[in-house]
C-alpha cells in the first residue's frame, strides 16, 4: 500500500527533514565525544529524567536520545514537552456533557492563558501510527482492535507502520506555563525529579533491581559477573560476561557497561533478531556498536546514572560520523533498534524492581503482624523504674510530668514494655522525651552532658503474658502484665549497664 508524503519547498518529506534534523543533532554530539570521549552522553545537571509529556509518559527511545540531545544543546533542565494543541487546551475544560468550557479556578474567576512564548521553535518526534487493513475486503480496521486478536485472527490482516511527525515544545523554556499555572509546574518539576538506586555511605554504587535480576537469572540471558578484563555478550552461548563490579572504577561504570551488553543481547534471534554474523570493524558491527551505546546511555539516564563512551568505542566514532554524513536516514534504522533496546531492558528492570517493591512489602506487613507492636523508643534510663513498675522514687517531680504525657499520648489505651536487648545507647542526642541537646557531642565543643543514656523499648498491646527472657542474668526479666499505664511488668531484677572465546560484541572497563 503506497502512501502519499508532504513535501516542502525543498523537496523532502517531513519525516526525511526530520531524520536529517536527528542526524545533525547526532553528528554533533559525536563529534563533541570525538573531542573529549571522557564526556558523557548526557551531562549532568541539563535534564532530571527521561523526556516526557504532559500526561506523564516517556517518549519511546528514538524520540527520547533526540530530546534529550537537543535539550542539552538548548540547555533546558524539565524534561516535559507539549504540542501546541495541547498547551492550548490547558485553557479549557469539559463539562458534564463533554463541551469545552474556560478553565476557572476555585472561586469561579478566569484563569490565565496558557500560550507558547512568541518566536518559540518546536522541536519534531515521530509518533508510529499503524493502518491495519483485511487482505480479502481490504476494509481498515483500528489497531487497539487488531491487538486484542489472537494470532489466529491477525492473520488474515496486513499491518502497515507509518512514521508521523509532531512538533513539541519544552513546557519550561518555551511557554509560560510556570507563570500561568504555578501548582501543575511544581507537580512537573516533583515528577521528573530523578530516581537515583540508593547507595550506603561508604559503599560502591549500588542497583538492587539489576543485581537481583543478575543473581536470580531473570534476564533474557545469564549473567555472569567473573574476575577479567571483558565484558561481552557471546551469540553462540547467549550469555553476557561482565568483569565484577569492584573490579570498575565505580558502581556506575559497571552498571552503564553491562546495560551495553544487555542491549547487543536484545539482538538475539530469538528476541529482536538483529544480531548478524559480522566481522570486528565492518559497517554492521559498528552500527550494533552504536545501537547497544545510545541504548546503554538512555537506561542508564533513565534510573539516574551517568554514562560516558569508553575507549575501545572510539574506533567506531568515524564509522558513524561518515555513514550519518553520506546518509541521515542511517539514523532510522539504528534509532529504532534502540527505541526497541531500550524498551526492552527497562521493562525488565522495572518488573523485577516492582517484585521487589511488592516482596518489601509483605514483609513490613508479616512483620506487624508479628511485632502487634506500637512502635520502639529510645527512652532515658532514669525513666525506665518508672515505666516498668510505676517507681517514681528516683525521678523528680517535672520528670515524671514528662513521661506521663509521653505514655499519656502515645498509649492511651494501656501497654507492654520490652526493653530491647543490646540497643542501649550513650549519651543519645534524640531521647523519646526529656531534655535534647542536638549539637551535643559535635567537634563544636559544646558540652555533651544535656544528651542521655537510653535504652530502646518496644511498646506492645496490653493483655497478654510475655517472657522476654529466662536468663538470670540479661538484666531485664518480666513475667506479669496488667491493663494500666503505671503498672504494667513487675521487673524482677534492677536494670543493669549494657556493652555495646566466540563470536561476541563486547565492552571494555
Amino acid at each position: 500500500m503506497a502512501y502519499r508524503k508532504n513535501y516542502n519547498s525543498d523537496g523532502k518529506s517531513a519525516e526525511d527533514r526530520t531524520l536529517d534534523k536527528f542526524a545533525e543533532l547526532l553528528i554533533e554530539k559525536l563529534e563533541t565525544i570525538q573531542a573529549d570521549w571522557k564526556k558523557p552522553w548526557f551531562t549532568e545537571g541539563v535534564s532530571t529524567s527521561l523526556p516526557k509529556n504532559l500526561s506523564g509518559r516517556e517518549y519511546n527511545g528514538m524520540n527520547s536520545m533526540m530530546l534529550m540531545l537537543h535539550a542539552e544543546k538548548e540547555g533546558y533542565k524539565l524534561p516535559v514537552w507539549a504540542t501546541f494543541d495541547r498547551i492550548t487546551n490547558l485553557n479549557y475544560v469539559k463539562d458534564k456533557q463533554g463541551a469545552k468550557q474556560e478553565a476557572k479556578d476555585s472561586e469561579g474567576n478566569k484563569l490565565p492563558l496558557v500560550s507558547v512564548n512568541k518566536g518559540a521553535k518546536s522541536f519534531p518526534v515521530f509518533i508510529t501510527t499503524f493502518t491495519v487493513i483485511d487482505k480479502e475486503t481490504k476494509e481498515k480496521i483500528k489497531y487497539d482492535d487488531y491487538k486484542q486478536m489472537t494470532e489466529e485472527e491477525r492473520a488474515k490482516y496486513n499491518v502497515y507502520p507509518k512514521l508521523q511527525t509532531y512538533n513539541v515544545f519544552n513546557v519550561e523554556a518555551q511557554t509560560n506555563l510556570k507563570e500561568a499555572r504555578p501548582e501543575l509546574f511544581k507537580k512537573l518539576q516533583e515528577q521528573n525529579e530523578v530516581s537515583r538506586p540508593v547507595q550506603q555511605e561508604g559503599e560502591m554504587f549500588s542497583f538492587p533491581a539489576v543485581d537481583h535480576m543478575i543473581a536470580e537469572n531473570k534476564w533474557i540471558c545469564p549473567i555472569k559477573p567473573k574476575y577479567g578484563d571483558n565484558a561481552y555478550y557471546s551469540i553462540s552461548k547467549n550469555e553476557i560476561v561482565v568483569p565484577e563490579k569492584r573490579q570498575f572504577k565505580n558502581g556506575e561504570s559497571f552498571y552503564s557497561n553491562l546495560a551495553h551488553e544487555m542491549a547487543h543481547s536484545t539482538g538475539a534471534e530469538n528476541q529482536l533478531n538483529r544480531l548478524k554474523p559480522s566481522s570486528f570493524g565492518s559497517k554492521e558491527y559498528a552500527q550494533e556498536e552504536l545501537v547497544a551505546e545510545m541504548s546503554a546511555a538512555l537506561v542508564s539516564q533513565r534510573y539516574g546514572m551517568s554514562k560516558t563512551l569508553k575507549e575501545d568505542s572510539l574506533p567506531y566514532l568515524k564509522n558513524w560520523l561518515d555513514s550519518l554524513k553520506e546518509e541521515p536516514a542511517f539514523i532510522k534504522t539504528v534509532l529504532q533498534d534502540v527505541k526497541k533496546a531500550s524498551g526492552m531492558i527497562n521493562q525488565h528492570i522495572d518488573k523485577v524492581q516492582l517484585e521487589l517493591d511488592k516482596a518489601q512489602d509483605v514483609k513490613q506487613e508479616t512483620a506487624n503482624q508479628v511485632t502487634a507492636n506500637y512502635g520502639s523508643y529510645d527512652i532515658p534510663k532514669w525513666a525506665l523504674p518508672y515505666i516498668i513498675n510505676g517507681d517514681a522514687s528516683g525521678i523528680s517531680d517535672h520528670e515524671q510530668e514528662l513521661v506521663d504525657k509521653f505514655l499519656d499520648k502515645n498509649f492511651p489505651d494501656g501497654f507492654i514494655p520490652e526493653v530491647e536487648e543490646g540497643e542501649d545507647k550513650e549519651l543519645n542526642r534524640y531521647p523519646a522525651f526529656g531534655e535534647r541537646n542536638e549539637n551535643a557531642l559535635t567537634d563544636r565543643g559544646e558540652s555533651p552532658y544535656l544528651a542521655v543514656d537510653t535504652v530502646s523499648v518496644k511498646f506492645s498491646e496490653p493483655g497478654y503474658m510475655e517472657n522476654v527472657s529466662d536468663k538470670k542474668d540479661d538484666g531485664y526479666s518480666y513475667e506479669t502484665v496488667v491493663d494500666n499505664t503505671k503498672e504494667q511488668i513487675a521487673a524482677k531484677t534492677p536494670p543493669k549497664e549494657e556493652e555495646q572465546e566466540e563470536v561476541h560484541f563486547h565492552r571494555g572497563r
